[in-house]
Parts: C-alpha cells; structure tokens; sequence
C-alpha cells in the first residue's frame, strides 16, 4: 500500500509560492544558520511587495494504464473566501534576492528530540500583514490560539540564502499561500485531467509544489522515519488544505466534478478511510490523515476525485471455487418454494420516472457516470485479478456527525490537557481547555481514574488535532455504570435513560384499575377461550408475543396463530408518547439492565389487546394455499407463560397453567407447533436461507452486578419454534399491505453481499480446503462440513462467509411497486417486514398502523415518511453496536475477576506486523500488533507466515486460518481493556 506522502504528483503546471512553515526555520549547515541569523532585521510591514513566482511543468509517470478521455467539459471558479478556522492570505510576499520565509504566529513546531538537544531557544514569528486582509476584514478569521488582550510581537522578516537539499526531510505543516482555494486552483477533479489540460495542481497533501523555494521546504526536518502505516500514522504531523468556499461547492457537485457521502474510517488503520458514492460499483479510498483534511468518521463531506497517477490497484485471486460468482441463493425448486409461502404477490419492473425527474438525475448523476465509465476504462487494461480504486480527497465537510466521544485525559507540561479518545479512528491530542476544578485539584488522579465525554469545538487548518469541548464527566472508569454510560453516549443513545415526562405517564392508564372497554370488547374477535401461550427468555420482561395452535376437522390440517400486543392501540399518531417512541426507535439491552422503547406498563401489564394473524398449515410446515388468512384486532387472555428451557422440557414448567388448561394440553400444543417449525425449517434452509450465527455470550451476575461466571447462550428447539412462526407472520403481514395497504407499505430489505468480496470469500475458503460447490444449499453444505472436519471450521467457515454480507435496512415501497430490490436474501424472501416487536420497534409500530389501515380501508392517517425510516435504521444500527461493546466490557470485567482466562482462537487475517484473531467460543474479533505480543517478529510473504518470538524464548507461527493458544489478561490502567498473550502449542495452558 502506498505511503501517504509517496503519492506522485499530477502532470500539470505547479504555481510555486513561498513557503509558510511552522516553527523556525532549521538549517543542516552550520554556517547558512550563522548567516540567517546575521540577516534578522526589523521590517516594516509596507515595504512588502508581491513578486509572482515562475512556473515549471513537472512530468511524471503513470502508475495505471490510461485508457481514451472522456469528452466532457467542466467550468471552473474561483473565490476569494474560505470558510475554515484559519485563512490563509491570497496575497504573496515579496522574493528579492535570497529567500524570505513567513512563519506564522501561534504556530505549533513538531521537533524531533535530536533536533531538540542541537537547538537553543527558538522564537515563534508572526506573518507580516497583508494589504488584502486588514483587522475586522469579514474575510479574515483570526488565530485559534490567540488569547484575548494578548499582542503579537512586530513583524520580523528572515533573510537567508541555503543550500538546496537533494532530497527532502519533512513537508511544511502549513499550506502554500499562493492564493485563496478555488474550485478551479486548489483541487483536480478527474474529469480535468482525463483532459490532459494543463491546469494549475497542487502538489499532493497540501505541499508547497514545485518553484524555487523547494530549498526551504527540504531544510525543514522533523520527526524521524516511521516504521509502519500504524507507526506513521502516530508520529507524522499532517498537512491540512483550507476547505472549499460554499458557493464552490455547490457548482462542484452541480456540474459533478466534486462528489459527497459519508465518510467510513478504517477502525484498524485511521489513516484509511472510504465514501461509498450512489451510483458507482466501488468505493472511494481517501489516503492518509492529509487527504481526509480534518474529516472525522461518520461525517458528511465533499470530495474531488485524485488524478489517475493516484489511484491504487488491488489485488484479489479470483475464486477457483466452481460456485457461481453471484451469491443468489435463488432456489430451483420453485415447488417447494411455493409450498413454503405461497407467495401472491410478484415484483415487477421499477415504474418509469417522470420526465422531469428524469433531467435532473441525469444532472446530478452525470459525474459519477462519466467517473464510473472512466473506471472502467481502466480496469479493462488491467491484469486479471487486479482492480483499480479511485482516490480521493476531502475538500469540504457538509455536516459534523452529531457525535461525543468517550476517552481519558494526559496532563502535559505547562497544565495543558490533551484528551484522547477511546474510538482508535479518533485523532489523539485533543485540547481541552474547560477542565472541572476536581481535575485541577489534583490533574494526575483525575487523569488516571476518570472517563470523560468530550465534543468537537474547532479544527484549525494548521493543527495537527482538533480543540474540544469537555461536555460531562462520566464517572471512575473502573466502574461498570460509568463504561455502559459511555456506550450510549458514543452511539447517541443517552435518550433511554431519560424518565417519561409527567404528560406522557399522565396519558397512560393505571394497570391495576385498567379494563378492557366495551367498545374494544365490541369491535375485536373475542380468544380468550383458546389455548394461547407465549415462549420467551426466563428474565424476558416484554411479553410482546404469544402463539395458538388448534387441529382442524380433516385432522392432517392444524390453524396457527400469532398474536402480538396491541401497543399500538395506546400510541396516538403526534402524541407525546409517540414523539418519544419515534425518537428512541428502539429497545436497548444490556447484560444487566433493559431501557425500553416504551413505558413499562405498555410493556409487562396491558398486553390483553392484541393484533393477531390466523392461517392454516399442514405437519409437514407448507401453506394451505386456498384457505384464508385471517388478519385483525382480538382480545386473549394467555393461560401460561413458558421461558425456552421449560418449553423444551414441555411438562417440567414452574409457571403452571391456569384457567382450565392443563399441563397435558399445553404440552400437546408445543409439540404439535416444534414439529410443524422443525419441518418447515428443514425446508426453508434446503431451499435457499441462510443463516450465519455467531455465539451470543450470557454472564451470572453477582449481587453487585458484577460478572462472576459466564457461558454461551443455549440454542434449543424452542428458540427456533418461536422464530419460525414469527418469520411467517412476518412475511404474511408484508403480503397483506402489498396487496391490500395504503399507497406505501415498510419492508425490510436485505441485499445480496458484494459480488467482489463474495468472490474473496471463496477464495479464502479455498485456501482453508474448503471448497464451497453449490450456493443454493449452503446451510446443508456447512452441517455437512461440522460433521467431517468439526466445529473449529465451522466457525470459521461462518465468518468467512458473514464478512461480504450487507446489512438489512427497512425501506418504503409506493404504490405496491415491488422489484427485486426490495427481495430479503437471507430469508430467500420477495418481501418482508417486521410485526412481531411493536413493543422493542417503533418499525412495528408503523407496520401495525398500516395494517389497521389495510383493514379498515382508510389511508388518510397513516404517515410514514423516509425520515421515520432512516431514524429506524440508523437506531436499529446504534443499538445493535451498543449491544455487542457491552459483551466485550462484561467479558474485560470477568476476566479481571478472573485474573486470566485461557481459550483458542484461529487466525482470520496475517500482514507483516499485525494479525487478526476470532476468538470462537466469545464470537468477536480483535487485531493484535506483532509488537504488542512478540519480542521479535518475521514476516514470510511466499508462505503469508508470521513468526512471533513470545517472552519465554519460543516462536508462534501465526498462519491463516490456523488455532493459536491465547491468554487473556487485562490492563491495570485506564480504561480497562483486555490484553492477549499468545502460549506456544507445546505449552499446557
């Protein structure tokens, strides 16, 4: 992989400017620094005059083939604005002879330590004032780190004549300030190279380019050579460009020479970070901290397109897997398929867009057009198993991610407090000012015990990290309470564990003196005398679910049910209970405690009323294709509540049943539902599902709430009894508004993985031995592969296969307009949706309303918009990572208990200093640095092998896909964090 200052610079014409540098200027000879220092005058700021420097052309080579331009024409723009913290002047200084330097007040020198003991005191001088930028211009943004009353000293100038060097030491940490940044000077797009104009480019990361002042930016030394892209990515000082003007932006992205989306950073590597642009089959690689210029993860922000000189290519082995490259899943036994579901309603075709809508996609989405047609153009003349990736650099950020971050805090010299985060993705070094007088009571205990939360202030363009904000002191790291604080603060959860207000809990009704109405009893079928019963975890509190089951007269037929709870019935459309139901979204878990979506009487007293669908199936878990299915309102009244054990046990239940119903017939109507579910699982997974599981942690909790013991979560029979006929009420639900609902129905869509890292997939597994054959019969294919070579494969077969893998999202199909997109791949499903949890998932909560509206016929209330949509996803998604950092903090804290605890991984990745484990009996998975393990390491790059010598003398190879012995330990600072030491296999653990 490239080095992030390796890149080559853009054939084109560079305008050289002055250098502006950081820090004073540093001389590698003796007798030039005695001159500079004979030359220091006093100045007087208006003697300076603007000399426009020559030009050069630089030629380079082309590290990709270049395939013919794109005929296309792109207009360009200039400005005279930046919206940054710090600007920089458009107007140069003089060049007579010898070379002037400017260096900026406040500036922040990064010296190594050699340069320290050479140097004495060195003096930090302000940039001469400029005639285009006076105080008060509204142009001019004044210093960060300027205090207030505090004057800078006058203005020196620094006359020196040095010996240009051979090759440069370190870039400048300031950009050239040649001219304000345009559209037009400061950024390429790929569109105006495929030109083969030659357009003004800045040189790569921000440098000053070439001119006769590259002597004074290869005098300017700094730290020494790093090691690695991680050792890099510590010790380097970046190089930031002043963003793009609005108004540039806004032409950019019409004209589509500039692109936008999210910003994705590598949780491994910061100095990686990607956009995933709508429209182009392969993500945009954002090189180094320079490129991603002060873009955090998560954000919204604006790129240009990097010469093609700058892409990169990566190599990937094609699969020698005789599986086909598309992971459809698509079953040819459309028989059974049909038997299963009795699917009626079919996609079709997207409907044609209007004409107008038509001009302006054609608008916005011309440039990823004319960029994915240039992709492609490229590839073509690559070699096979090769694939180009476009570069690109950040050169604006539309939106900050609304996001606080967790971490502690360094004193450092002269009480200056920096914080560094716990999200590695983070730059470390953040400046704090606001400390709370504890901290300064006593800077280094606060520093060593406490978890702070922190915001983003400001991000200059000349710091190395941004200024932030302490905005709350979360409390003693060492403590559980502070640590799932901090979860939800980082996944902007922190609503949950805010109390209903006073008017919502005044909306609600008492339990203990809540009936049912007689205009409820009046409208709604009456079940309570069926035989209805629930089957949930034993500490399940939220009763959302409960199932019936009764044989029909031609005894080979049985009539299901399921019948979910009627929250929505006490959730008024733009109620206060509903404002907060949407915001929350959703339910979050945690190893000890649940914060609900909904007030608790919702959720564990006034489950009474409920939604219930009715359908008819046979023993062996097919569909009566021509007998109704029975959607609407009922009253139940559940006569047992069993948890998963008990409902495997059947007779063994320490909940009796009540009501008449005996034990006998409860056991009766479990076993006819686990025999109906094992069917039809069978059959569903033999045609097309798939299911990737991974192990579900479950910790015994002392009094305190500390873990003392821990196991995997148990899987029975029940568990997939519930899930089965959940899935199929699911799925009948989403039937029933495709065809009979409101102008919109919500589905939940899951998209096939991505052909190319499917492909990757296969390729590694072939490497494993494993050679995947027919991926129409996956789950078969994996039992059989558990059967003959264990369940230490299989695990990782499993997460081989789950990494190419998309993420289900809910999504909002008008009109009835169903398409293959809209398909769920790993149910093998057309349509989907989700009715079963209204009381964890205000999703459910929507889909109740517009089965209601379905029924009665009236759509005039309904409203589900994209932004409830996106609101359900993006909180599905937090809660879900939320959820899984608290099993990893519940495991650092037992083994802690524990003092070490001993298991087996398998290695699932090697490089030449780092590795990763999945750690198979936890079911996460963690990098580890060779460094952090190993007193000395070797990397085979034939045999893909790292040699690690451990503590004791004796070397670990890590190989892929191969098991290694670990011990886990954990810190004894702060945080707390798990520490992992690798045993040699001769070794008795």
């Amino acid at each position: 992989m490239a080095h992030p200052n390796d890149a080559t610079p853009s054939t084109g014409t560079l305008a050289s400017s002055p250098a502006h540098i950081c820090g004073p200027l540093i001389d590698p000879q003796p007798s030039a620094k005695k001159h500079a220092k004979k030359n220091v005058k006093r100045a007087n700021a208006a003697s300076w005059q603007q000399h426009p420097a020559p030009s050069r052309t630089v030629p380079t080579e082309n590290t990709l083939p270049l395939p013919p331009p794109i005929p296309t024409t792109v207009a360009s723009h200039q400005s005279t604005t930046s919206n940054d913290i710090s600007s920089v002047s458009n107007k140069e200084p003089p060049q007579p002879a010898g070379i002037h330097a400017t260096v900026p007040f406040a500036a922040a020198p990064s010296v190594s330590k050699v340069d320290k003991k050479k140097k004495k005191k060195k003096k930090v001088i302000p940039p001469p004032p400029s005639s285009s930028t006076l105080p008060g211009d509204a142009n001019t943004i004044e210093p960060a780190v300027a205090r207030p009353n505090q004057k800078p000293p006058p203005p020196l100038q620094i006359e020196a004549k040095l010996k240009p060097a051979t090759k440069p030491r370190h870039r400048s940490n300031v950009p050239s300030a040649a001219s304000t940044p345009t559209l037009a000077n400061t950024t390429r797009s790929l569109v105006h190279d495929t030109l083969g104009q030659q357009l003004p480019s800045p040189p790569p990361h921000g440098g000053s380019g070439g001119g006769p002042h590259d002597d004074l930016n290869n005098a300017i030394a700094i730290p020494k050579k790093a090691k690695s892209r991680t050792d890099y990515a510590k010790k380097y000082t970046p190089e930031y460009e002043p963003h793009l003007a609005c108004d540039d932006v806004v032409r950019g992205l019409c004209d589509g020479s500039l692109v936008s989306g999210v910003l994705r950073v590598n949780k491994h590597n910061r100095m990686d970070a990607y956009v995933t642009i709508p429209g182009l089959d392969r993500d945009l690689f954002i090189d180094g901290l320079s490129r991603q210029n002060r873009a955090l993860d998560g954000d919204t922000v604006v790129l240009v397109v990097l010469p093609q000189t700058k892409w990169r290519t990566k190599s990937s082995s094609p699969a020698t897997s005789t599986a086909p490259s598309s992971p459809a899943y698509i079953s040819s036994d459309a028989e059974t398929l049909a038997a299963l579901w009795n699917p009626l309603v079919q996609p079709s075709q997207p409907p044609a867009a209007s004409p107008s809508s038509a001009r302006h996609e054609a608008a916005v989405g011309g440039g990823i057009d004319r960029l994915q047609a240039h992709v492609d153009a490229v590839q073509s003349h690559l070699k096979a198993g090769q694939k180009a990736q476009p570069t690109a650099s950040v050169v604006h950020i539309l939106e900050r991610a609304d996001v606080s971050y967790v971490g502690v805090v360094r004193v450092r010299k002269q009480n200056v407090t920096l914080f560094d985060a716990l999200d590695k993705r983070l730059p470390r070094g953040m400046r704090i000012h606001n400390m709370p007088p504890e901290y300064h009571r006593n800077p280094h205990l606060f520093a060593t015990t406490m978890l702070c939360l922190v915001k983003l202030d400001q991000w200059a363009v000349h710091y190395k990290s941004p200024t932030g904000v302490l905005v709350q002191v979360l409390g003693p790291a060492a403590q559980v309470d502070s640590d799932l604080l901090a979860l939800l603060t980082t996944n902007s959860l922190l609503r949950h564990l805010e109390p209903f207000s006073p008017e919502i809990a005044a909306s609600l009704p008492v339990a203990a003196e809540w009936t049912i109405p007689q205009s409820e009893l009046d409208r709604r079928r009456d079940l309570r005398g069926w035989t209805v019963f629930s089957i949930d975890p034993s500490t399940a509190r939220d009763l959302d679910d409960a199932m019936s089951i009764r044989r029909l007269p031609d005894y080979d037929t049985f009539e299901v049910g399921v019948h979910i709870a009627d929250v929505s019935h006490f959730i008024v459309p733009g109620s206060a209970l509903d404002v907060e139901a949407q915001a929350r979204c959703t339910s979050v878990y945690f190893v000890n405690q649940v914060l609900p979506m909904l007030p608790r009487v919702l959720c564990e007293q006034l489950c009474s009323l409920n939604a219930s669908v009715l359908w008819h199936m046979r023993k062996d878990g097919t569909m009566v294709a021509d007998a109704p299915i029975w959607f609407g309102k009922t009253i139940i009244r559940s006569c047992c509540q069993l948890d998963y054990a008990t409902a495997q046990l059947l007779l063994d239940s320490p909940r009796p049943p009540t009501g008449g119903h005996s034990k006998q017939s409860i056991a009766t109507c479990v076993r006819q539902l686990g025999d109906i579910a094992k069917a039809r699982r069978r059959q569903r997974f033999a045609t097309g599902a798939v299911q990737l599981p991974r192990p579900k942690l479950s910790f015994q909790l002392d009094n305190d709430g500390n873990p003392v013991g821990m196991t995997e979560y148990p899987l029975r029979e029940s568990n997939y009894l519930v899930e089965e006929f959940m899935l199929l009420a699911n799925y009948l639900v989403a039937q029933q508004l495709l065809q009979h609902g409101p102008p919109c129905a919500l589905l939940r869509s899951h998209s096939p993985p991505d052909e190319t890292k499917w492909d990757n997939a296969l390729s590694q597994l072939d490497k494993m031995g494993v050679h995947l054959t027919n991926q129409q019969h996956l789950t078969p294919f994996l039992a059989q592969l558990e059967r003959e070579r264990g369940p230490v494969v299989l695990q990782t077969v499993r997460h081989v296969l789950t990494k190419p893998m998309a993420t289900a999202e809910y999504v909002i199909v008008e009109d009835g307009h169903l398409t293959d997109r809209h398909r769920h791949f790993a149910l093998n499903l057309p349509y989907y949706t989700h009715f079963t949890s209204p009381i964890r998932r205000y999703a459910d909560v929507l889909v109740h309303r517009l089965l209601e509206a379905s029924l009665s016929g009236s759509t005039s209330s309904v409203a589900v918009t994209p932004k409830m949509v996106d609101t359900c996803n993006l909180q599905k998604l937090r809660s879900k990572r939320a959820q899984q950092s608290c099993d990893l903090i519940y495991l650092a804290r037992y083994v802690e208990h524990k003092g070490e605890v001993a298991t087996t991984a398998v290695v699932v990745g090697v490089g030449s200093r780092s590795f990763t484990l999945m750690f198979l009996s936890f079911g996460f998975e963690q990098r580890v640095d060779a460094p952090d393990v190993a007193t000395n390491f070797k990397f085979d790059d034939v045999k893909k092998c790292l040699s690690l010598t451990v503590a004791s003398g004796a070397t670990v190879p890590i190989t892929l896909f191969e098991p290694v012995q670990v011990k886990l330990s954990t810190t004894k600072r702060v945080p707390l964090e798990l520490v992992y030491t690798l045993v040699p296999s001769s070794l008795d653990m």
